[in-house]
């Protein structure tokens, strides 16, 4: 189940990771199928009789599916339309942009493994033909071996050499972090030569003597032309700018931790999003470029960077090209940086978190400051008395808003009650609870009994009905994640037809019905879904119309398809595509989009009426490392952020904004060094430091049991909706264990409310290297303990119970029996 909870952050990266398969053997089955129709005249009891019906359409097959990789390879590639398409509201929401260089690793791997395997097969069909040939036990047309000569055509030369590229670009892809990052990013470009050799592939002797041939660049001609202008147009984005500052941190003991702070003068043209980064380069060392994450706000007038030295490398020893900067910032010698961007998608999709928190590993810290500064600047460009009023405001906005999405929405059960007028009417009792003093009271006994209950030893009652609840929940998540299969299934019915409608001469009966029973099974799925889920009136009568179309679409289709047994014509196909693309519209929006339903309503709502601005109410910086040095380093930044809002916001401060360092180093001297460094600190005096491992659960779990406790207590019980956010910048391993517990989180959660979510989100940029194959460790994994069991959940629960009870308590005692509404 844990890798299960897992999949679900990354069900946006599953959706189009299957698709794709989905889609590449689509294609593959398509054009198997258009050669196995010409392999029929190869007359049965033929020597080799089933590998020459079999192996060219596994082959022809296999060769679109290789094109069908490279057209969409050089898409991945072009970074300028990446970032712009990332600012858009479908790139936002939808597609992983964020994911994007996995998405082009993973387009690697699935054209590799095509091109090999048709390799080895090609070897061993034409091998043993020419054997065949060669011992009189296969026919030789024209006294020729025909099977042998293909071996040594003019076509198997430029497959070779196709191959050797990719294997090239395959094996240093794979080894990058193994080798110099030069000779990664040099062969890199031998897939240049590939996409050439692929046009020189189908252009042979025998298409030059007019044989007709499927030409391989008119698959990947557009995406190729599409990225060499993305990469000429990024070519005008590279400018000079004077270094103000480049402070080599650090000195020359080998197990001294070196970091080169760069401060460059931002152009004025120079636009970028935190969580973005350029490419850096110093023509002082050599003429590649190296990519880093800003660490500094967009409305800042410079640029900086937090540059990692990997000065005991194993591949490059003491002349790595970051040893290099460290030795010439040492020495005073950086006067002028290249720098070329900014790309990424930076932090798109967060304007509509009520609540963030941003936790950076080791230099994963950069991308989050940059963020953290930016959120700052944003408190404090109003005074905090006005934007406390505001957050208020828009809190009581919110709620009403609730309320009455919860009057307009319904499900196919409360419709029917509402027609027959067996609606549920308030009863006086109900009328006396709404009495806030009565529900504080209330409220207070009852989150104390349950605590006292969780606190006790052994089994009771209320233990089992937490852990009931929490597996609820848990399989609830597991649902959602399965939902995905439906779009999925849709695409690939649309794409069958299409096939099969092409192939008609050799589409079977069965063939021609795949589409109409998948058609089928899609439309039973979105029907309960419609009789099921709770939505408001407009796309409530919506669905409700098409269910009617789809209904009445599918009884047509199956008398014209099964019963006559007639073929698809184009406007079945039309109708079959448009109802289909509705249906994943409206699935795939409910399982991939983040937060709930409510807070999306809610967020549009707000952006209509003008009230979008200042959503967040609180940001959470958590910085986690095992490396003194370092926190040493950053000290300084962090504390300046601090010391901005406390001047703005005083004793309110950590209303809206927070930090906490994590230090988790075992040499006790260390530690004792860095304590007293930051003791006269703003920040150190607030208590930021931890010398101790963070508690995962507890990190992420805190936003939303805010927005929970704060709707029981200071709304008037009366509901909101909101969406918080956990970004993490780190190594990919610690990504997914936080990932995992804001999954146990947000089923905790549920116990509560489902008006509130929490989602994550994981950024990569400017990692280093892993130390094991590149050098000295650059950070060293925070150790986090293992996943807890339901009893380890209950424990975390009886934390809330507490804090409910805490806060009941302080809430009776200051609002006194007449409750009044409080501030947000």
């Amino acid at each position: 189940m844990k890798y299960t909870l897992t999949i679900y952050e990354q069900r946006k990266m599953l959706f189009l990771a299957v698709a794709h398969a989905m889609a590449t053997m689509v294609v593959w089955s398509h054009f198997f199928l258009v050669k196995y129709r010409a392999t029929a005249k190869v007359p049965r009891g033929a020597n080799l009789y089933w590998w020459k019906r079999l192996t060219p359409p596994f082959e022809f097959g296999a060769m679109h599916a290789i094109l069908f990789q490279m057209a969409l390879l050089p898409l991945t590639m072009a970074r300028q339309s990446v970032a712009a398409l990332s600012t858009t509201s479908f790139g936002r929401k939808f597609v992983p942009l964020h994911k994007v260089v996995a998405m082009h690793i993973h387009l690697g791997y699935v054209m590799v493994s095509f091109v090999f395997a048709s390799t080895i097969l090609f070897f061993v069909f034409f091998g043993q033909g020419c054997a065949q040939q060669k011992s009189g036990k296969e026919p030789t047309p024209g006294g020729q071996h025909t099977f042998c000569h293909k071996m040594t055509s003019e076509i198997m030369a430029t497959g070779l050499a196709i191959m050797g590229c990719l294997l090239l670009v395959a094996v240093t892809s794979y080894a990058r972090n193994r080798i110099k990052y030069e000779i990664f990013y040099y062969v890199h470009h031998f897939v240049f030569i590939m996409f050439a050799l692929a046009i020189a592939h189908t252009l042979d002797d025998k298409a030059r003597r007019g044989q007709v041939r499927s030409q391989n660049f008119k698959w990947f001609s557009a995406s190729l032309v599409w990225y060499l202008t993305d990469r000429l147009q990024a070519s005008f984005n590279i400018r000079d700018c004077d270094v103000v500052e480049c402070v080599a941190l650090g000195d020359d003991e080998p197990e001294s931790r070196k970091v080169v702070h760069l401060r460059i003068v931002r152009p004025e043209t120079f636009i970028f999003r935190p969580g973005q980064y350029v490419f850096i380069n110093d023509r002082n060392i050599d003429y590649t470029w190296h990519p880093y994450s800003i660490a500094s706000s967009p409305h800042e007038d410079t640029i900086d960077f937090y540059i990692e030295v990997m000065s005991t490398s194993r591949v490059d020893g003491a002349n790595s090209w970051t040893n290099k900067l460290w030795r010439d910032a040492r020495d005073g010698f950086v006067s002028k940086m290249r720098i070329n961007g900014p790309y990424g998608t930076g932090f798109n999709d967060i304007d509509d978190k009520t609540e963030i928190v941003a936790i950076g590993a080791g230099t994963g810290i950069v991308p989050m400051l940059s963020l953290a500064k930016a959120k700052v600047n944003e408190f404090v460009r109003m005074n905090a008395q006005a934007r406390l009023s505001d957050l208020a405001a828009r809190d009581a906005k919110n709620r009403k808003f609730a309320d009455n999405y919860f009057k307009e929405s319904y499900t196919l059960k409360d419709f029917v009650y509402k027609q027959l007028g067996l609606a549920k009417k308030e009863s006086k009792a109900s009328e006396m609870w709404a009495s806030r003093s009565v529900q504080d009271i209330f409220l207070h006994k009852q989150c104390a009994w349950r605590e006292a209950k969780l606190r006790e030893e052994g089994d009771n009652a209320t233990k089992r009905h937490y852990e009931r609840l929490l597996t609820k929940n848990v399989l609830h998540e597991v649902v959602d994640l399965t939902q995905i299969g439906f779009p999925l299934l849709d695409l690939t019915s649309i794409a069958l037809l299409l096939s099969f409608s092409k192939n008609f001469a050799i589409a079977t009966q069965a063939m021609r019905e795949v589409p109409l029973w998948a058609f089928f099974v899609c439309h039973c799925y979105f029907f309960v879904h419609w009789v099921f889920t709770r939505m408001n009136a407009p796309i409530w009568w919506i669905d409700l119309i098409f269910n009617a179309t789809s209904t009445v679409a599918f009884t047509a289709w199956y008398n014209l398809i099964r019963e006559d047994r007639k073929e698809w014509n184009v406007y079945m196909i039309w109708a079959f595509a448009a109802l289909s693309v509705y249906r994943i519209a409206r699935i795939s929006s409910d399982v991939l989009l983040t937060g709930t339903p409510g807070s999306r309503a809610v967020n549009a709502y707000l952006e209509k009426t003008g009230d979008a601005t200042s959503v967040t109410e609180k940001f959470t910086l958590i910085f986690m490392t095992p490396q003194v040095d370092f926190c040493q380093i950053l000290w300084r930044d962090l504390d300046s952020l601090h010391q901005s809002i406390t001047k703005n916001y005083g004793e309110q401060a950590s209303r809206v904004f927070d930090i906490q360092v994590y230090c988790t180093s075992r040499d006790s001297a260390e530690n004792e060094e860095l304590k007293k460094r930051v003791k006269g600190t703003s920040l150190g005096a607030a208590g930021a430091l931890h010398m101790e491992r963070p508690d995962l659960d507890e990190i992420t779990s805190r936003p939303v049991l805010q927005q929970v406790l704060k709707d029981q207590f200071t709304g008037e019980d009366r509901p909101s909706f909101t969406a918080s956010l956990v970004a993490f910048c780190g190594s990919t391993q610690l990504g997914s264990k936080i990932a995992l517990a804001v999954v146990r989180s947000r089923a905790r959660v549920k116990a509560f409310t489902e008006n509130h979510s929490i989602e994550f989100l994981q950024e990569n940029y400017g990692q280093a290297t892993p130390a094991k194959d590149r050098g000295r460790a650059s950070f060293k994994q925070v150790r986090v303990e293992p996943a807890p069991t339901v009893s380890g959940v209950v424990g975390n629960i009886v934390n809330v119970g507490r804090a409910a009870a805490n806060v009941a308590a302080v809430a009776l005692k200051t609002v006194g029996p007449k409750t009044t509404k409080t501030s947000n």
